[in-house]
């Protein structure tokens, strides 16, 4: 009997020095803190979007890359005095056979269709869409009331999509064409990352990772 509770209590011991141990592994989460100034996330001082986007970070930027050079629009994404902001389109958002809401899936029809093969001038157009003529980051100065919808013009030369909507949620998260009453064709999303500032500061990006518009593109 007395053998018995000694091997219960050795068993118990044994059983709490484990988790003890187990635990010791384990961070603390941090509570989320954000900074309403929204410093840069990310600074390239001179570096042009176009210049980060050839070092492919990650391996997530080959069809932004290609698709730029097919439509001959090196030089807008190598700004250096106008003020840019860009939505830099990963991988994930150009072809993806999981995934239907991608640029060549719903403006080309076929996710196998290589880059090359695509309308230069149609492929422009979706490219600029990703341009806006003015520099807007996250915070309240540009985006001022909460969960509300502000229009901004597009450097795209397509009829149907010469703006896009822009909001921010309580977290400071951008959201690209959620506003209601926009076009049964429009397709929404949501910004990854924030804030990459380019150009000595006069351009800043934002990265996504599905496509959007508000029509499709001729």
């Amino acid at each position: 009997m007395k053998k018995t509770i000694k091997q219960s209590i050795y068993t118990f011991l044994l059983i709490c020095t484990t988790l003890v141990f187990t635990g010791c592994d384990l961070e603390v989460q941090e509570s989320f803190v954000f900074d309403p100034q929204t410093k840069p996330q990310f600074t390239f001082g001179a570096t042009t979007p176009w210049e980060w986007l050839q070092t492919n970070p990650k391996g997530e930027y080959s069809y932004m890359i290609k698709a730029i050079k097919h439509a001959g629009l090196e030089a807008e994404f190598s700004n250096t005095t106008d003020k840019r902001t860009y939505f830099l389109l990963k991988d994930s958002g150009w072809s993806d056979a999981s995934k239907v809401n991608t640029v060549l899936n719903r403006e080309f029809g076929s996710q196998t269709i290589l880059i090359e093969d695509t309308d230069p001038v149609k492929l422009r157009n979706i490219l600029m869409y990703y341009i806006l003529p003015v520099y807007v980051d996250q915070g309240p100065g540009n985006l001022k009331t909460l969960d509300a919808f502000y229009e901004f013009k597009t450097l795209s030369s397509d009829p149907g999509n010469t703006y896009l909507t822009l909001d921010r949620d309580w977290n400071y998260s951008i959201g690209i064409n959620y506003a209601p009453g926009l076009s049964p064709n429009a397709l929404g999303t949501r910004c990854k990352l924030h804030n990459y500032i380019f150009s000595n500061g006069n351009s800043v990006a934002h990265i996504i990772e599905t496509h959007t518009r508000l029509e499709i593109f001729k």
